[in-house]
């Protein structure tokens, strides 16, 4: 976090340390409390004295040890206009020399969340990688925490330059990393990313298997107040919206697919899956359904989550080695 006077002098720094950093500040801006936590720290809050000192108030447990959870590689690529797009790599702890590593991409891709930050690491993506999976994931344009031309660089159509951006990082990633296999690549999302998973799969050759967890598959689904502030109004770009359906290109499924959804799904309605479903049958194509009673979007509770984690680690073990 930084302190600037309102004409721009004065920048300073109130905090150090790689990883993120928040505060809420009094109503006097006197004080404030920090939050922070990184790659190698776990969460904690402090009271502080703006332009003072700190106090330590909370800390949470410490899992990153406890687990020996590790940090990615931070890597930086570049999109085909020269944009750079920030990604990371958690390649597996034990690889063999000489072997060829599959690799699977953790997507989200869309406007509602960063993928790539010095954050806390991902303890899924620990255990993919302790099975022997390298683990990569990218910020495609469209995503947040970058400039407004970054943001709206998918503005009319979700999915074709996410997609565009996805695979030149790939790219770039086999030719900087030669011990990964480019012909075992799976893909997998939730949400946003579920919805790419399956343009992925639909739209290029590049991925073995992905697994599409609560996906949107025709944006007419989804609520206005998100759509729209996108791809504007239907009236206007109907080519747009049917070039984001992935339900059109159903016929072109490539690799081995993982479907999954909970029944009760509040903001990604179960009606997507169920119009893939009705699409792929149609159309011929094989693939796995999961489907999650009385669930909503985050599939939660822990019988359900380990199930659900279980068999998406198990469909990549059946399908990439």
């Amino acid at each position: 976090m930084f302190a600037v006077q309102l004409d721009g002098s004065g920048f300073k720094a109130l905090t150090s340390g790689e990883g993120i950093h928040s505060g809420n500040f009094s109503d006097d801006g006197k004080h404030y409390t920090h939050t922070y936590f990184g790659p190698a720290t776990a969460p904690s809050i402090s009271l502080c004295v703006v332009g003072g000192s700190c106090n330590p108030v909370w800390s949470a447990r410490d899992v990153i040890a406890e687990y020996g959870l590790r940090a990615p590689k931070y890597l930086e690529f570049k999109a085909d206009d020269g944009t750079p797009l920030y990604g990371r790599l958690l390649l597996p702890p034990d690889a063999p020399l000489g072997g060829k590593i599959p690799l699977i991409v953790n997507i989200y891709g869309g406007p509602a969340a960063q993928m790539v930050r010095k954050s806390a690491p991902d303890a899924f993506d620990e255990i993919l990688a302790r099975k022997g999976f390298a683990i990569f994931a990218v910020d495609n344009r469209g995503t947040p925490g970058r400039d407004r031309k970054f943001q709206t660089a998918i503005r009319h159509e979700f999915g074709a330059v996410e997609l565009k951006d996805q695979l030149t990082a790939l790219d770039q990633l086999l030719a900087q990393y030669p011990q990964l296999d480019k012909d075992r690549v799976a893909m997998w999302g939730w949400s946003n990313g579920g919805s790419m998973t399956l343009y992925a799969m639909t739209h290029s050759d590049r991925f073995r298997a992905g697994v599409a967890v609560a996906p949107v598959t025709d944006q007419l689904n989804y609520d206005s107040i998100y759509t729209e502030r996108y791809m504007g109004l239907l009236k206007d770009d109907k080519e747009g919206y049917m070039q984001s359906d992935v339900t059109q290109s159903a016929d072109k499924l490539h690799g081995a697919l993982l479907l999954v959804h909970g029944t009760s799904d509040d903001n990604v309605h179960f009606q997507n899956s169920i119009q893939m479903i009705d699409a792929l049958i149609k159309a011929g194509k094989q693939f796995r359904l999961m489907v999650y009673p009385n669930k909503t979007h985050s599939i939660a509770g822990k019988d359900a989550r380990v199930h659900l984690f279980t068999m998406i680690e198990e469909h990549f073990e059946r399908e990439l080695k």
